[in-house]
């Protein structure tokens, strides 16, 4: 089995239910892991694996999009990466809230989703 990793992806977005969030937005990170299967003894070609660059736009392009609730997010994101790699076995997201508008928090919030396939 093979796993992807991308770390610490940066982005400001505006997620969130409280108004405030939709109008001054927050830093967020994101955290992908996506495995498969190796087809060959011996990967030496990007035919051969998942482009790591497109997986960073499928995520860019889905921050993009404001959404009420991290969980949307992420379930989003993973379901985007399995319906164009369908031979994807297992998918991890974790999105981080670096900056929470909860009074008296020092700290982050955030959520994380995992799926087999």
């Amino acid at each position: 089995m093979i796993t992807i990793h991308l770390y610490n992806l940066k982005f400001y977005s505006y997620h969130g239910v409280q108004e405030e969030e939709k109008l001054l937005g927050n830093e967020y990170e994101v955290n992908a892991e996506v495995q498969f299967h190796e087809e060959h003894e011996i990967i030496n070609s990007l035919s051969q694996t998942i482009n790591y660059v497109e997986i960073f736009e499928i995520i860019k392009e889905r921050m993009l999009i404001p959404s009420k609730l991290l969980e949307t997010v992420v379930m989003d994101i993973g379901n985007t990466i399995h319906e164009k790699y369908d031979y994807v076995r297992r998918i991890n997201i974790s999105l981080k809230k670096t900056h929470p508008p909860i009074e008296g928090i020092e700290g982050s919030v955030g959520v994380s989703w995992h799926k087999e396939f």
